[in-house]
């Protein structure tokens, strides 16, 4: 028994002893890695100068001694509270890194670490106690295991040093923390001697760089001094010449010779402009490979384009294939008809005489290894301006000469000039009389159609009024004519179209008359005939038949079939019109009565259009006073991002609020025809920016329909961007014109459309598809939304071509970044077809509808920040 307690007590301090060894063994393992990897850090710290080798070097040492694929460096400022990541390897996150603000470490687990100064092993549980407890907040992707520590440079944190794994199999252990704090520690002391290094090296490199300059620019300024030096005696000596030279030959020559020692002159010559600066001469021309230039007319070459600038230049191969690209210039103008060698460096500087280029000297090289510089340019501009002293004193001494042959001539001619001088006045009288025939022609024609104008018609009108006046029994009708789809042919076509249109209509309608009977155009596509001498009123429907018979017809315009047609009002002769412009004006409103009914008829005047036109007199008072009392109220109809199911912002209407007829909506007609819409649109965005004011934020974007008048009346023009200017929040609120204004307006518009662009404002394109749907015009503005006209909107559930318009506008509002919004959306077959397109923004009375029973996921303001 007491051997038995011997042995098992033998056996435990062998045990004992065993653990102890083995802890021993693991330590000096442990000791070995350390001092191995200290080796290597040290020997790192050697060899390494550059900061971007240094960091992926440490994370090989690291993940050589623990498992490290993910593995970071974060510096921090303990003054300015501060992180500022140096190195990040990251298998989940190193994508988005580059996002992340540094402000973002100090709620992470980094942070903690610099700010309890203490190293850190952390597991998932342990994360979310510290969330929990509110010492950090969640960053990144989540991971298994974290292990940090602090690097500390004299007792203090300057950063952290951490590792993660996303594996839940591997863990990190204490032993591993201990390695890693003992790694870290020493790494500081590495980093500080390649900081080191890495600074001497960059001063030296300085420090070397610095002395190159310095040693440049001497050797630049001794060479710019002995140029300066030879360039003053030259200069000297071309002065000289050009005070004592009597023969331009001789000048040419000598200063040849001088440039020839400044620079390589082997190819020189000089070129003089004619007095009618249509032709190039060359007094002097010497070249290696072309005989002496021949007198030519301008063209595109490069002495030409010295001309054009009015300054010297130095052209190079490179530069000779930019300016040939661009259309400045084109190579071989000496001699188009043999191929010439081209120069492969060319100088030229113009000569100028008071601001006025006469010539051009130029030298050329075309040898590939040399190139002339810009000093040698500078050099030939300032030879130039002595050339040119020389040419202006030669051409005033053979102005003089001219000046004396001239006048010997004309004391030669004068003797004759007296024996003619009889009949060039009988010759200036019948010119006269011809003239005098041509401006009475030219002020009572029209200069397009040959027609009778305006002025000569009204004093036909008067005159044969006044006769029908004194002889009751004479009948006369006045027929007004208006052409229908003129401005569409003008538009499409181009105005050389509509010309040619205008020309064959006056020639049919002069061939529907009679001979006495007066044809004339007051302007535009509108016609009158004045029918005089008339049988029977029956007479003037018949020739307005014939008209509109005639018209009919297909028109054939250079090659182009046009199909038009005519909109006649006949007014007849009454005893009781005051005076001749009341036929003209009951004439004019029979036409209107006759486009309102269709076109392509002719309607007379009768007392219930006088009616009509009385009735339309007091319609314009009702508005005026409306307007007055401010009877127009906005209404603001929904815009929807259907994407979301989000609310963008509002269009802005009118309402009109009479207090005996009720609400009204659709007036615009009525408005435009009395002439007060534009006042009654700077109402409405005067409402608009009220609003904006007020609660920006909850209208979201505010869209205020504008008439074109805003853009070509200067005073409309100038109140508009006085209240865009007036705003704090101008991109809120967007502007819309419609297309058919914008087409009629033309190019004067553009100016002021940029214009808004730049206060801030967003313009849209309004009504767009309603009519040709120009494509050019969403190219020629920066339009932000195109909206889609209702009509076009509701026939995409069952138009393939309406269709296929519409993904080719969706193409080219992502290429030109604009955005489409449909109207007239009445039902959700239309919205989802409008979705499935690509058109997310709508408004219509499905949208309003939809908007009123379902809550808002987010306010318009999200919605603007998206579009922005």
């Amino acid at each position: 028994m007491q051997g038995t307690t011997e042995l098992n007590k033998r056996l435990r301090q062998a045990e004992i002893k065993l653990r102890r060894l083995t802890l021993l063994a693991t330590r000096y393992k442990q000791a070995y890695t350390i001092q191995g990897a200290l080796l290597q850090l040290s020997e790192l710290a050697s060899t390494i100068s550059d900061m971007r080798e240094f960091y992926p070097a440490i994370h090989k040492m690291v993940a050589e001694l623990l498992h490290a694929e993910n593995f970071y460096v974060v510096f921090y400022d303990g003054i300015s509270e501060q992180y500022s990541p140096q190195y990040f390897s990251d298998e989940k996150d190193q994508k988005i890194i580059a996002q992340v603000p540094s402000s973002a470490f100090s709620s992470g687990l980094t942070g903690y670490v610099a700010r309890t100064g203490q190293p850190l092993l952390c597991d998932s549980e342990q994360f979310e106690q510290l969330v929990q407890d509110g010492h950090i907040q969640a960053q990144g992707s989540p991971c298994a295991h974290w292990l940090g520590i602090p690097l500390c440079r004299e007792q203090q944190i300057i950063g952290v040093m951490a590792i993660q794994s996303y594996n839940a199999k591997q863990l990190y252990t204490a032993a591993d923390l201990a390695l890693f704090s003992s790694f870290g520690g020493h790494t500081i002391t590495a980093l500080d001697r390649v900081k080191s290094r890495e600074l001497l090296e960059d001063t030296v490199r300085q420090r070397t760089a610095e002395l190159r300059t310095i040693n440049k620019s001497l050797q630049k300024e001794i060479k710019e001094r002995t140029s300066a030096e030879q360039l003053q005696a030259a200069l000297y000596r071309i002065s000289e010449l050009t005070a004592s030279s009597s023969d331009m030959s001789s000048f040419y020559q000598a200063v040849h010779q001088v440039l020839s020692e400044l620079m390589p002159a082997d190819n020189c010559y000089i070129a003089l402009l004619d007095s009618n600066k249509s032709k190039l001469t060359f007094p002097f021309y010497l070249d290696q490979y072309s005989p002496p230039a021949r007198e030519r007319p301008l063209n595109r070459g490069f002495t030409e384009y010295v001309i054009r600038c009015g300054d010297a230049r130095l052209i190079n191969a490179d530069t000779a294939e930019q300016l040939v690209a661009s259309g400045e210039i084109r190579r071989g103008m000496a001699d188009p008809a043999k191929p010439a060698r081209h120069s492969t460096s060319w100088l030229g500087a113009p000569l100028l005489i008071e601001q006025r280029v006469i010539g051009v000297i130029a030298l050329q090289s075309y040898a590939q290894s040399y190139s002339y510089s810009e000093s040698e340019l500078n050099i030939l501009r300032f030879v130039s301006q002595h050339i040119a002293v020389a040419v202006q004193r030669k051409l005033a001494t053979e102005q003089q000469k001219r000046h004396q042959e001239d006048l010997e001539r004309k004391v030669f001619e004068s003797t004759r000039e007296l024996r003619q001088t009889n009949l060039f006045l009988r010759l200036q009288v019948e010119e006269r009389k011809k003239a005098e025939q041509k401006l009475f022609y030219e002020a009572n024609h029209d200069a397009l159609t040959g027609l009778a104008n305006r002025q000569m018609f009204l004093q036909q009108l008067k005159q044969q009024f006044a006769l029908s006046k004194r002889q009751p029994q004479l009948k006369m009708a006045l027929l007004f004519i208006d052409l229908d789809r003129f401005k569409l042919i003008n538009d499409t076509l181009g105005h050389h179209i509509g010309d040619a249109f205008l020309i064959e209509v006056s020639k049919r309608l002069q061939t529907s008359v009679r001979e006495h009977d007066l044809v004339a155009r007051l302007g535009g596509d509108e016609f009158v005939v004045l029918l005089t001498s008339l049988l029977n009123e029956a007479d003037a429907e018949e020739v307005a038949e014939r008209i509109i018979e005639m018209v009919r017809q297909p028109f054939l315009l250079q090659s182009q079939q046009v199909h038009s047609g005519a909109s006649i009002g006949i007014a007849y002769f009454r005893h009781d019109h005051g005076k001749e412009e009341a036929l003209l004006r009951d004439a004019d409103a029979a036409m209107y009565q006759a486009k309102s009914m269709g076109r392509n008829r002719f309607v007379i005047f009768n007392e219930t259009m006088r009616e009509q036109m009385l009735q339309a007199l007091s319609i314009e008072q009702v508005m005026l006073q409306a307007l007055e009392q401010q009877q127009f109220i906005p209404v603001y109809e929904p815009i929807l991002c259907g994407q979301g199911r989000n609310l963008m912002g509002y269009e802005v209407h009118a309402q009109w609020q009479h207090p005996q007829l009720g609400t009204q909506y659709d007036f615009t007609a009525q408005a435009t025809q009395v002439g007060i819409l534009p006042q009654i649109e700077q109402l409405m965005l005067h409402q608009a920016c009220l609003k904006l004011a007020v609660s920006a934020r909850d209208t979201g974007l505010l869209t205020v329909r504008l008439s074109v008048q805003h853009l070509l009346q200067s005073d409309l023009y100038e109140m508009l961007k006085k209240r865009i200017g007036a705003l704090e929040n101008p991109h809120r609120l967007c502007l819309a014109f419609a297309e058919r204004d914008l087409i009629q307006a033309g190019t004067p518009i553009n100016l002021n459309m940029q214009q808004l662009k730049q206060l801030g404002v967003r313009l849209a394109l309004h009504n767009f598809a309603a009519d040709v749907a120009p494509l050019g015009l969403l190219l020629q503005q920066q339009f932000d939304f195109v909206k889609l006209d209702a009509g076009f909107c509701r026939q995409l559930l069952r138009n393939e071509q309406k269709r296929q318009l519409l993904q080719m506008l969706q193409s080219l509002a992502l290429n030109y970044k604009f955005r489409l919004l449909a109207d007239g959306v009445d039902s959700a077959d239309l919205l989802n077809l409008l979705l499935a397109e690509g058109c997310c923004f709508m408004q219509g009375k499905y949208v309003s509808e939809l908007l009123n029973a379902t809550d808002l996921a987010c306010a318009p303001s999200v919605v603007l920040q998206q579009l922005a």
